[in-house]
C-alpha cells in the first residue's frame, strides 16, 4: 500500500503525497490540488523509509494488497 508515501511521476513535474489508491490509479495531494495519475504507462519514484525506490507503474497495476514492495 503506497498510501501516505510521497510520490514523483517521472517525466510528469509531478508530485505528492499519495491519498488513494485503486487497481488502475494513485491519487495524490499536490500543492496543486488532488490529481489522479494512471499507473499504467508511468514511472515513479517512490520515497520510503528515506530511499528512493523506482517504480513501474506497469507492475502495480492490481489492488495494493496483491502486490508487496
Amino acid at each position: 500500500m503506497l498510501i501516505g508515501f510521497k510520490l514523483v511521476v517521472v517525466g510528469k513535474g509531478l508530485e505528492g503525497n499519495v491519498i488513494d489508491e485503486t487497481k488502475n490509479t494513485l491519487m495524490l495531494e499536490t500543492n496543486k490540488g488532488t490529481k489522479r495519475v494512471i499507473k499504467d504507462g508511468n514511472r515513479f519514484i517512490l520515497h520510503m523509509n528515506k530511499k528512493e525506490i523506482k517504480v513501474d507503474g506497469n507492475d502495480i497495476i492490481m489492488r495494493s494488497w496483491e502486490y508487496a514492495l
